[in-house]
């Protein structure tokens, strides 16, 4: 695997279509990252402590799940690579992740300091709209999740879920599945039961 490469892919994934950064932008800072492997069930963060990096997704798959008082788990969402995952919350406030982010498979990623890298980054011209972009993408997200809770019945979020996510489909379990769309196991067995 080309390191090179993977930061050419950083770049453009950051960019966006309009290519508004360039990898100059990047490495006349000198930011320092490290290529991690992270093996599948391994937490990249963990729920209750300081999340200070952003990831850059190279290979891999996660979830973002939290653990309530009881011990039940919920599903809150999925990052493929080439894709950005972190604590929004938790690296611009400085405060502890309300989430784990673990690895469903063999996880390969960038690892940034989001303070130094966003104190770098911030004076560049195209930053900012990426930044704003990225930012967009994960509110719409955010909407049309809470909407299909309040406007779907759970065989509807199941069948969103799968196309929308039709990579995830054999690759995690349907547990976590069931997680994510608010739904016990053996509702959702009985829901693809009765689909077939």
């Amino acid at each position: 695997m080309s390191l090179q490469i993977d930061m050419e892919d950083f770049v453009q994934y950051f960019s966006g279509s309009n290519l508004s950064l360039d990898r100059s932008d990047f490495d006349k800072f000198g930011l320092k990252t490290k290529l991690k492997h992270y093996q599948k069930g391994q937490l990249l963060i963990s729920q209750g402590q300081p999340a200070t990096k952003l990831f850059f997704l190279v290979k891999g798959i996660v979830r973002y799940m939290s653990v309530s008082p009881e011990g039940k788990e919920f599903t809150q969402s999925f990052a493929c690579a080439p894709s950005i995952s972190g604590s929004t919350r938790a690296m611009t406030r400085n405060v502890d992740t309300l989430f784990s982010i673990e690895a469903l498979d063999d996880v390969i990623c960038w690892e940034f300091e989001w303070e130094v890298f966003f104190e770098h980054m911030k004076s560049q011209p195209g930053f900012m709209s990426a930044y704003n972009r990225l930012l967009e993408n994960m509110f719409i997200k955010k909407e049309e999740r809470e909407y299909s809770f309040v406007q779907q019945s759970a065989e509807q979020r199941y069948l969103t879920f799968l196309d929308r996510n039709p990579q995830l489909r054999d690759k995690i379990s349907l547990k976590i599945i069931a997680s994510h769309i608010g739904i016990t196991p053996i509702a959702l067995s009985r829901i693809r039961s009765k689909l077939k």
